[in-house]
């Protein structure tokens, strides 16, 4: 099984490396430069376009690599942790080329079922927090924070089965049959929240705080309503008046045009869903 533990996760992100350096006294500058780089240093291999790499496939993780890494047939599960060198898992035992005969296949193996973001990052921290609490045994519910992505305490696992994708390559992928209407709906939402994000992150100093909070809030709750509605639940529509209640009260507060043309555009969006229902 291959789905992704949050808490482990937590415990691995260059920051959690980070933090003692700063601590041991490395100048804010070193730190401040480097982080960007080794984020950076994961973001380029995330591609299918480039192919094997020759020699350098033996020293540094590669899309080749790192595509094994994502993939979720049993052959590709849990290899190339590396970020930056693929050095570490040939030396640890976790290293997996990937083979031509063997596409990869993305995803997880327990599907997400939603185009809800926060759903998606939060669900499988929520399914471990159940199977700890349904685990009877007090060592199951201690070590399942610890064990190999998609380790379940068997008494659960029996009691509580969950969906997992047992053939990859006949898998049904999530969706909605979304119309044409909500279909440019939600193109016309993801960019404008990428507008919003945009503007927020380049403009944090300048809105301060507690607005950057109330900003973020919004877009937040935005993105929350109007996936919502892509997954076409029942309770989209309410979530949308709260929105546009939210925004009122941001109106009330603060008599500034940037938040009354949030306002506005939310004003279109509301009207773009009596245009285009589902």
């Amino acid at each position: 099984m291959h789905y992704v533990n949050p808490f482990q996760k937590l415990l691995i992100p260059v920051y959690f490396f980070i933090f003692p350096l700063a601590l041991i006294g490395v100048p804010t500058e070193v730190l401040a430069l480097v982080a960007p780089i080794h984020l950076f240093a994961q973001f380029w291999y995330h591609t299918r376009y480039i192919n094997r790499m020759g020699v350098l496939e033996k020293v540094i993780v590669t899309p080749s690599h790192h595509r094994v890494h994502h993939a979720i047939n049993p052959i590709y599960i849990d290899k190339n942790y590396g970020q930056i060198f693929i050095i570490w898992d040939r030396m640890f035992g976790t290293f997996q080329p990937e083979l031509d005969e063997e596409p990869a296949v993305y995803g997880v193996k327990k599907p997400s079922n939603t185009w809800n973001p926060f759903l998606i990052n939060f669900q499988h921290l929520w399914l471990l927090i159940k199977d700890a609490w349904h685990a009877k045994s007090y060592k199951d519910k201690f070590r399942i924070w610890f064990m190999p992505t998609g380790w379940r305490p068997k008494d659960v696992a029996e009691k509580y089965p969950i969906e997992i994708i047992e053939d990859v390559h006949s898998q049904v992928k999530y969706d909605t049959n979304a119309s044409v209407g909500l279909t440019i709906w939600s193109y016309f939402q993801l960019t404008f929240h990428l507008g919003l994000m945009l503007y927020l992150f380049n403009n944090l100093s300048v809105i301060g705080k507690p607005d950057i909070f109330i900003f973020g809030a919004f877009i937040f709750f935005s993105i929350f309503s109007y996936t919502t509605m892509m997954d076409k639940k029942s309770y989209a529509l309410p979530l949308e008046i709260a929105k546009s209640i939210y925004g009122l009260v941001i109106i009330a507060i603060y008599s500034d045009f940037f938040y009354q043309s949030i306002y506005f555009i939310r004003k279109l969006i509301m009207a773009s869903y009596l245009c285009f229902p589902f």
